[in-house]
C-alpha cells in the first residue's frame, strides 16, 4: 500500500516560522498530524524577508526538525504569508446571462468572480485571493450559492487580497533556496479564521485577532463571510523588547521572562513574587517583583489593543462584530491575562481562539493558538481557497439532480 502524500504547512510568521507535516487519512478524509516545529527567524521582519540566506537557513532548520518527528521527507510546502505589504478591499462584479438557458452554472460563478477582480492595481502588486462574500440574482441580494438557480443578471461582492510581488518572490526564493517547492501561497489570516472561528460566529458577526510576534492581523466576519481585514505593524515581540529595555537584559532573556512570568494584568498573578534574571552582560544577577514586570508589559498591551479598537471603529464594521465578540489567536494570545485585557480595552467579549475540528495522529501538542495558522494551512490543502465552497456545493447539486433524474426514469 502506497504511503499517503505528505502535506506541509509553512507559516512564515512576522518573526518566526512554524511548520506542520500531515497527511490525509484515506478512509475518513481527516488530517493526520505527523510532526511539527517552530523557530525564530532573524531573516524575517514583519512577515517580510530582509535576509534571504538567513531565512532559507531557518526554513531548512524548522522543516528538518519537523521531518525527524514525522519520519517523512518533505518536497513541497503550502506557504502562509502575512505582513503590512498585504492590502485588502471589497469590490463588486456583475455578469449577464445572455443565453436562452438561464440556469446558473459554476462557469457563470467563475465568470462573475473574474469580473469582480478586473480592477486596476499597480504593477508591483499581485492579487492572491478573491473571496466571494455573497451573490445577487436579478437584484435579489442574499443568495449564498446561485448554482442551479435561474436568472439574467448575476452579481457578486468579493473581498480582494493583494500582496507585494517582490515580497512574495523573496519568500518563495527563501523556501526554494532551502530546497523546497512552494505549491500555494495563502493569506495566513484566512486559514486561521477557517480553523478558530465557528460557523455561528461567522454568521452573527465577530472580530478575529491573530496576535503575532511583529504583526497583528484582524478580520471582521459577518453573514458567513469576511468583510474586512487589516495588518498592523505591532506584536508581542514589542512587549519582549520593552521588557529587555526595562530590565536591562537581553532579548532572549526578556522573551523567557515574559513567557514564564509575564501577564497583561496584575490580577492574573501574585504581584509580590520575585523573578531572578541575568543582566545584559549575561553575568550580573538581578531581581524584580512580578508587579513591576506587569507595569512594563501593560502599557504596550493597551497600545496594541487600543490600535485594534481604533482600526475597527474606522472600518465602519464595529456594530457588526458585537454579537459574536472577538476571537484572539496567535502566539501572543498565550500571555497570561491578555484575553481579559483585550476584552476591557476593545469593550466586547473576547475568547481564546483554539483550533476547531478533529485532527488525527500527534495533534495534541499543536492544538494551541501558536500553531493555528500552520494547522489551517494543512487543513486547506488541495482546495481552491477562494472558491472551494462553491465547487463542493456544485458537486452536491449535481448529485441531487442525477438522483431526481433517476427517480423520474425508474
Amino acid at each position: 500500500m502506497a504511503k499517503p502524500e505528505l502535506i506541509t504547512g509553512l507559516d512564515m510568521g512576522s518573526g518566526r516560522i512554524s511548520c506542520l507535516i500531515a497527511s490525509r487519512d484515506p478512509e475518513t478524509e481527516k488530517i493526520k498530524i505527523l510532526g511539527g516545529a517552530m523557530r525564530p527567524c532573524r531573516g524575517l521582519r514583519g512577515g517580510v524577508v530582509v535576509n534571504i540566506a538567513e531565512t532559507a537557513r531557518a526554513v531548512a532548520g524548522v522543516i528538518e526538525t519537523a521531518e525527524k518527528k514525522s519520519r517523512g521527507l518533505v518536497q513541497s510546502v503550502i506557504l502562509g504569508v502575512r505582513g503590512p505589504h498585504l492590502e485588502t478591499f471589497n469590490n463588486h462584479g456583475a455578469y449577464n446571462i445572455a443565453r436562452t438557458d438561464k440556469e446558473i452554472t459554476l462557469e457563470d460563478v467563475n465568470s462573475v468572480i473574474e469580473n469582480a477582480k478586473a480592477i486596476p492595481i499597480s504593477s508591483d502588486r499581485e492579487i492572491i485571493h478573491v473571496v466571494p462574500q455573497g451573490f445577487s440574482l436579478d437584484r435579489q441580494r442574499g443568495v449564498p450559492n446561485p448554482v442551479g438557480m435561474e436568472g439574467s443578471l448575476l452579481e457578486v461582492d468579493v473581498h480582494v487580497v493583494t500582496a507585494s510581488g517582490s515580497h512574495l518572490n523573496n519568500l518563495v526564493k527563501s523556501v526554494n533556496q532551502a530546497g523546497f517547492e512552494v505549491t500555494d501561497q495563502i493569506y495566513s489570516l484566512l486559514v486561521a479564521g477557517d480553523l478558530v472561528v465557528t460557523p455561528e460566529e461567522r454568521e452573527l458577526g465577530c472580530l478575529l485577532i491573530d496576535f503575532g510576534g511583529q504583526t497583528v492581523s484582524m478580520a471582521v466576519y459577518a453573514e458567513d463571510s469576511i468583510r474586512f481585514s487589516k495588518e498592523l505593524s505591532l506584536g508581542s515581540d514589542y512587549i519582549s523588547r520593552d521588557v529587555a529595555y526595562g530590565l536591562r537584559t537581553s532579548l532572549s532573556t526578556a522573551q523567557r521572562i515574559k513567557e514564564e512570568h509575564g501577564a497583561a494584568l496584575t490580577s492574573s498573578l501574585n504581584g509580590e513574587d520575585e523573578i531572578t534574571f541575568t543582566g545584559v552582560d549575561g553575568r550580573t544577577a538581578n531581581k524584580i517583583k512580578t508587579r513591576l514586570l506587569v507595569e512594563i508589559i501593560q502599557p504596550r498591551v493597551e497600545e496594541i489593543f487600543g490600535s485594534i479598537r481604533e482600526e475597527l471603529q474606522n472600518s465602519g464594521f464595529m456594530d457588526q462584530v458585537v454579537p459574536g465578540g472577538a476571537i484572539l489567536t496567535g502566539g501572543g494570545a498565550l500571555l497570561k491575562g491578555v484575553v481579559e485585557a483585550a476584552a476591557y480595552i476593545i469593550e466586547m467579549p473576547v475568547r481564546l481562539g483554539l483550533p476547531q475540528g478533529e485532527f488525527l495522529g500527534e495533534a495534541e501538542p499543536f492544538l494551541n493558538p501558536a500553531y493555528a495558522t500552520a494547522l489551517g494551512l494543512v487543513a486547506s490543502s488541495g482546495r481552491n481557497f477562494s472558491q472551494r465552497e462553491f465547487v463542493a456545493r456544485k458537486k452536491s447539486f449535481l448529485r441531487r439532480k442525477l438522483s431526481t433524474l433517476f427517480e423520474d426514469i425508474f
